[in-house]
């Protein structure tokens, strides 16, 4: 037997194209028996039937899919010694280059982390080193935390550029941005590594497969111009008014603001006026003034990160280091965190965002989850939490935090607010048919 859940996406589908079970057989070409069982949990629902109902009604395979949960009480780990069996050595133009081990990745979120080591050792600090060899980018956003002496290679507006990090320095880089690391060779003779945590962020596979139905061409006249306040207030004031099919003149009437006037200056309304324009075309505020573009590569230099104790100055249980960060993408938070007692707290963490945690440590701590379970977490381990799981940390030592917000952030987070606790929980296990 299929998991219920099957059946029970099957009867969101049917809810959603008002298909009795009736219709449905009529439609799939089965009995309404065989609809009535698989609605019941008693048939299964097969590829088979799936196929059909994707050829014959506007819906699409993944509908029928939902994302397999593989934690166990809200987290998964992943302990070094199975990092360490998924070694492989990257070459490049025919040497060895990088080594590479898996850290925790589960199916619920984006993460995609790489534990890699700079085989390649360098003299210098040349961007036009010809044994460097750089990639051609990746779709994913990566966030680096970078451990020894390591070059990191980049393209910008064309040309090739290198920054010499070390222990506790962090970089951002954003979606197909070329680059590449090495090793600067150092007397002590050790190898640079880099956690190397990629992640998708917004830019789903569902999302990806709408804009490929949609096409290029189409696509591209929605992009706006994030370059600056000025520029991301203007564009998305006009993508507004397409949507709205508002001209400038029935705009102008019925707000009493000269638009040409407002676009004309060099910096966006006052908080009055955007109300107003707002409440006009209505949407909300905020979504006349997006991110701007903050940077496409920042590199954060350890002794010039934020620093600050928690819960408090007067209780030193830890010490948080804010790594690299921007606000295009502000759900996306990186810390290193050093836990400063070996006793138990009762201070708990709920973090409302997706969690990466790598013990970067030399210590074995542990990780105590809704005051029940307890695990152990060695240097070297890695795990990865849901949102709002209840944790503490116990036994002096030091970690890498990644936090994502997913898809539950921004307006997914607005819309599921709308719902009374009972209409979420439906929400996520609906088996009721729209009608009586």
């Amino acid at each position: 037997m299929l998991n219920n859940n099957f059946n029970i996406r099957f009867k969101k589908i049917l809810n959603d194209l008002k298909r009795r079970p009736e219709d449905a057989a009529k439609d799939l070409g089965v009995t309404k028996k065989t609809i009535d069982n698989i609605l019941n949990g008693k048939k299964n629902l097969s590829f088979k039937l799936i196929k059909k109902a994707v050829s014959v009604w506007p819906v699409n395979f993944s509908e029928f899919f939902e994302i397999i949960d593989d934690t166990k009480n809200g987290f998964k780990i992943f302990k070094n010694a199975e990092a360490n069996s998924t070694k492989r050595k990257m070459y490049r133009g025919g040497e060895a280059y990088y080594l590479y081990k898996d850290s925790v990745m589960s199916k619920i979120s984006s993460f995609r982390p790489e534990w890699i080591q700079q085989l390649k050792i360098v003299n210098n600090s040349n961007p036009n080193n010809s044994n460097v060899k750089f990639n051609n980018g990746h779709f994913l956003h990566q966030f680096t935390y970078f451990i020894g002496p390591v070059n990191f290679y980049y393209m910008s507006n064309g040309k090739k550029k290198v920054a010499q990090m070390n222990t506790g320095d962090s970089m951002y880089i954003s979606p197909y941005i070329p680059h590449t690391f090495t090793t600067r060779k150092n007397s002590e003779k050790k190898l640079g590594h880099i956690l190397a945590l990629t992640y998708s962020d917004k830019i789903s596979t569902e999302t990806l497969n709408e804009l490929n139905a949609i096409g290029y061409d189409l696509i591209k006249r929605s992009k706006l111009n994030l370059k600056n306040k000025i520029y991301s207030f203007k564009t998305v004031l006009n993508y507004f008014l397409k949507n709205s099919s508002m001209s400038i003149e029935v705009f102008n009437k019925k707000i009493g603001i000269n638009l040409k006037k407002i676009l004309s200056k060099k910096e966006i309304p006052d908080q009055k006026v955007i109300k107003k324009i707002a409440g006009l075309l209505g949407i909300n505020e905020r979504d006349l003034t997006p991110p701007v573009i903050e940077s496409e590569v920042k590199i954060q230099k350890y002794d010039k990160n934020k620093k600050w104790y928690y819960p408090s100055n007067t209780q030193k249980r830890y010490l948080f280091v804010e790594l690299t960060s921007l606000s295009q993408i502000p759900t996306s938070k990186a810390f290193e965190l050093t836990i400063l007692s070996d006793k138990e707290n009762s201070t708990l963490f709920e973090v409302p965002t997706h969690q990466y945690i790598y013990n970067i440590g030399s210590e074995k701590i542990f990780i105590k989850f809704e005051n029940k379970i307890l695990e152990t977490f060695n240097p070297g381990d890695s795990i990865y939490l849901k949102p709002n799981l209840k944790h503490k940390f116990i036994g002096r030592g030091k970690i890498l935090i990644f936090r994502i917000g997913g898809q539950i952030s921004s307006d997914t987070l607005f819309h599921i607010s709308w719902l009374s606790d009972a209409n979420l929980r439906r929400l996520l296990k609906d088996d009721k048919q729209w009608f009586n």
